[in-house]
Order: C-alpha cells, then structure tokens, then sequence
C-alpha cells in the first residue's frame, strides 16, 4: 500500500514540477520581447516616377524669361530722295529665329510712297549683352505680312518653334508697344538703348484660315492684349515656344450713330505653321519641338511641392500607423495562441493529476475493504448483519460488558471517488467550452483581411465576353478579351488609369490612332461589366482634341504611389474628363457591352 502511495506521489511531484516549468515557459513568452517583423519599404514613390520624363511641368516662369531675351525692337529709319532722313520713324518688334536671322512683320519694314529707302536696326533685350546693329532684309512675304532680316553676329540664342497649338491654351505676348515708350518718355536715341520687352497673358480664342487682308493664311485670335510696337513680336505659350508671330488688332470705329466702337479683345496673329513654311522657302531651319507644352509657374509649382511633401509625410506616418498595427496584432494573434496552448495543457496536466488522486484513493479504499471483511460495501447483495459478540472472559479487573448492538461497524464507504471524477468532467466542459469560445480567434487568423489601399492592391484577373443583347450596334471586331483589374487603385494592366466616379463606376477617355474616333470606356465597381461607347468626330475636331488631350500629358497609375502622386493623376483624369465631355456631345456611334468574370 505505501509503495503505491508513494509511487502516486512520486508521479504527482513530476505532473506539478512539469506544469511550473510550463507556466514559467508562458510568463517568459509572454514577457520576452519578440522581434519586430521587418520594415515595410516605404509606399511613397516620386511623382517623377509616374510622368514621363518628357511630360515633367516646365518652370514657365523661367521659360517666359529665357525666352524674353530672344525678342529685339525692330527700328525703321526712312529716307527721302536723296538720302535725307525722314522725321517720321517705324517702330515694331521680332524675334531671332535661327543664328544671325530674325523675323518681323512686312508692313513694319515696308517703305513708303513718301521715302525712297529705309535703314533698318535692330536693339536686343537689354539682359542678351548685345547692343543695336544694322540689319537687312533678306526675304519678304507680303500675303503673310512676314519679313525675314539678316543680323550677323547677333549673339542671341533662337526661339524653339511648337507646330500644334490648341484652342484655349494660354500664351504670351512679346513686344515694344509704343504706346509704352511714349509713356516712359523714351523717344529719339534712347529707342536704341536695350529694354525690357512688354509682356502681356490671355489664351487662344479661335483659328482661322485666311488673315484680316483676305489672303489664305493661317491665322490665330487671341486674348493677350498688343498694340502698335507690337506687330512681328512672338507669341508663346507658357513654355516659351513660339505658336505665333502678333500682326494685327482690331480697329476702332465710328458707328452710324456717331460713337466710338473700340472692339476689346480681338487680337491676331499669324499661325506659326505659316512662318515655318516661310523660313523653309527661305532655306532657314528653325529649331521645331513637337512634344506637348506642360508648364507650371514658379510659384504653382512651389505650391504643388509643398502640398506634395504634406500629403508623402502624411501618407508615410500612415503607413507607419498601419505597420506598427498590423505588428501590434501579430504580436496579440501570438499570445492568443500561446495562451491557448498553455490552458490546454495545464487542463490536459491537472486533469492527468485528477486521474492519479482518483486512482490511489480507488486503491487505498480498496486495500482498507480487503483488511475488513465485515466491512460492507456497496458491491454487497445483502448488507451483513451485525452478529452477537460473545462477551470476553471476566478478569481479575472489572470489566464492563458493551452489548452488541453498541458495536459501532465501520460506515458504506463506496470505492469511487465520484466528487473528483465531477471536478474533472467540469474541467473538460470548462475547456471545451472555451476552445469553442475562442475558436474566433482562429477564424481571425485565418481570414482574409481587406488590405490597406496603400499597402496592398486587390488585383483580379479578368476574363470578359460580350454581351450582344446589350450592345447596341458594337464593335465589329469586338470579342474575347482579359485584363488585370486592380479595384483598389482603379488601374488595368498595371499602368492604365481610370477615374473612380461618385457612384464607384470607373472611367476613362481614349482616342484612336487611325480613325478621328473617341472612345468613352466605362467599368462597373464590382469589375463585372465593362461598356465601351465609341463617337466620331470631324477631322478638324479630332486634331483639336487630340492636341489638347495630348498637352495634358500621359499618367501612369501604380500601386505603390504616394499622396502625392495619386493627387497629381486624380487632377490630370478629371481635366481629361472635363476636355472630353465637351467635345463628345453628340449621340454615340457604336455601344459594346463585356460581361467578366473573375478568373
């Protein structure tokens, strides 16, 4: 009996001094501090990243400025017959085209009837370093109003010329109005002193294809303000890039009433396609860009930076926000599991230790009944009844006589410990009920959580057929087609963007490369329905548009884009929104309607 018993506690020290190196192993894990997981690379990526590099906004401001230097007064002195110089002087502006030519307008060196000859000078702006010289003129172009002179030597870099400009596009005009220097009190000999060139803003109103004289050349309006002086002067666009050479205002009048029309805002100039087709006649190769003017001024541009590092420093405090809680729960899911763990086996321990009391007291009983036979038990069919005790033998001592029925019998003692084995089963349910409790936490683990949008994008492929009973009169060609849809970023294939409207619907504008077709494409939130309607512009229309669309520039989309950077592409999609719908007003040509599916 002993050997068992101290066999049982033999066992009983071993259970309890594993479950305390156990429970000490917990508090350790649960005290030790884990390893951080590794950084997440910061999110943020370079607005540069996301534009091309030819697309990057122009500082207009020192463009303008650069450019300036570039436009010269153009001074005409008549003579008379004889060589006598006249009183009267012609005044106008030009700008240097190629090294050693600058061009003006015909009708500012043009000599007339009262003069026989005219001497032609040229004063440079007063930051090029150049001083006033003599020029001649090499080529004239009276239906254009164009004249080319020749400056040899001039030290003064040429003006780069951009073929395509579009209607609303802002642009500058360049000059030495004399309306100016008659209000500076600059007459005589200080014309020929170097000065500033007069800068005046507006935008391109309209373009024409024949000028104020009848004659089939192209031509411009625009709102930048000239006047007299100005003619032959430049008019740029916010890049500094010549679009068109300023010749003529619009007169005032006198009405039938009597009074004084001053028409306000009319301005012309000669489209810049006519002067490169004037200096190719003249064998002169001008400097021709042909990407599109994307210019900021100094100070928008300031602006933007600013308003760019706030919204990356916001953007990467919350990605520092988001890292350090998704760390926060890993670190809470791993001592969730440990806990877990540890119950479970400190039940599994005490419940071991439970069975071991249960069995030594089954054994202990079990020898105290087999050392008393009269003892009954709760096995025994009919309980012993008590027998008659023969009284003992008298002695010399008195000795009192107990009847039988006085003799106590030893109690129903019944061999199973039933209140261990209850403390045990209550154990289990309380463990049982637990797992069942906390089973959230393996559904928590295990589940897929909604990512961040700036940490992870939701890319599904998908797979589309059309939809012919939707479509009204689709594509010819239309048919299976697949892409990669990222939801979260509103981006396809990694690279084109659409603009996510109120209602979750994405959108976006193309043009065609062939055909002056617009495309408007349409994907639903979920990515289940995608619906292209395509529209047919004239020739003319779609060059515009094609032009306008173009100088927007060229966005890239990307997961991995800071603040910044979606501001940035958000403002560009709702600009090209903005020019598209105004010019597809009318009734889609064709409609094309995709079903996808996720694959």
């Amino acid at each position: 009996m002993f050997a068992g018993i101290g066999e049982d506690r033999r066992i009983r020290k071993w259970v309890m001094g594993t479950a305390g190196l156990l429970a000490a192993a917990v508090a350790l894990l649960c005290f030790y501090p884990h390893p951080a997981p590794a950084q997440e690379s910061s999110a943020n990526q370079s607005l540069s990243d996301l534009v091309d590099s030819d697309l990057q906004p122009v500082n207009s401001t020192k463009a303008l400025k650069t450019s300036e230097q570039s436009v010269v007064r153009v001074l005409v002195v008549y003579r008379g017959y004889g060589g006598v110089p006249l009183d009267t002087v012609g005044m106008g502006s030009g700008f240097v085209v190629a090294p050693g030519y600058v061009v003006t307008n015909y009708h500012v060196v043009e000599v007339p009837p009262e003069a026989s000859s005219a001497d032609i000078y040229i004063v440079p702006h007063k930051d090029s370093g150049a001083g006033y010289q003599p020029v001649q003129l090499v080529k004239p172009w009276v239906e254009g109003d164009l004249a080319l002179l020749s400056a040899p030597g001039l030290k003064v870099p040429p003006l780069k010329l951009y073929l395509t400009p579009y209607k609303n596009e802002r642009v500058v005009s360049m000059g030495y109005p004399d309306v100016t220097d008659h209000l500076l009190n600059r007459s005589g000999t200080a014309l020929l002193e170097p000065a500033d060139a007069y800068v005046t803003q507006g935008s391109i109103a309209l373009f024409a294809s024949t000028n104020p004289d009848g004659s089939r050349v192209e031509t411009l309006f625009h709102t930048a303000p000239i006047n007299h002086g100005n003619s032959g002067g430049p008019l740029l666009n916010e890049c500094g890039q010549v679009v068109g050479v300023n010749t003529w205002t619009a007169p005032s009048s006198m009405s039938a009433g009597g009074n004084l029309d001053v028409s306000a805002g009319q301005y012309v100039a000669t489209h810049v396609s006519a002067l490169n087709t004037f200096l190719s006649s003249a064998g002169i190769t001008p400097t021709v860009v042909s990407t599109p003017c994307y210019a900021k001024s100094e100070d928008e541009i300031v602006k933007d930076d600013a308003l760019s590092r706030v919204l990356a420093a916001a953007a990467e405090a919350q990605v520092q926000r988001l890292t350090e809680q998704k760390k926060a729960e890993a670190e809470r899911a791993v001592m969730e599991v440990w806990q877990l763990g540890a119950m479970i086996v400190l039940s599994v321990l005490v419940l071991i230790l439970i069975g071991l009391i249960i069995r030594r007291e089954i054994r202990h009983r079990t020898e105290i009944h087999s050392k008393e036979p009269l003892a009954p038990t709760a096995f025994d069919e009919t309980p012993l009844k008590p027998e008659k005790v023969k009284p003992p033998k008298p002695e010399k001592a008195k000795a009192e006589w107990v009847p039988h029925d006085r003799v106590k019998l030893p109690g129903l003692k019944h061999p199973i410990p039933w209140g261990w084995i209850a403390l045990a089963l209550i154990i289990v349910v309380a463990v049982v009920g637990f797992l069942i409790k906390e089973r959230e936490i393996d559904s928590r683990l295990s589940k897929p959580k909604v990512a961040a949008p700036v940490a992870v994008a939701a890319i599904q492929h998908m797979s589309c057929d059309v939809d012919k009973a939707a479509s009204a009169n689709p594509l010819a060609d239309a048919g299976h087609i697949e892409f990669d849809l990222d939801l979260v970023h509103a981006c396809v294939n990694g690279r084109t963007p659409y603009e996510r409207q109120a209602d979750g619907t994405l959108l976006r504008f193309t043009t065609g490369d062939a055909n002056p077709v617009a495309a408007r494409m349409e994907l639903s939130a979920d990515g289940a329905l995608f619906t292209r309607y395509d529209y047919r512009l004239d020739p003319a229309s779609y060059k515009t548009f094609v032009s306008q669309k173009t100088a927007l520039g060229s966005f890239r989309c990307s997961a991995n884009a800071d603040a910044g950077a979606l501001a940035a592409l958000g403002e560009n999609l709702a600009r090209v929104r903005t020019l598209s719908l105004s010019y597809l007003t009318m009734p889609a040509e064709t409609k094309t309607v995709w079903r996808c599916k996720a694959s």
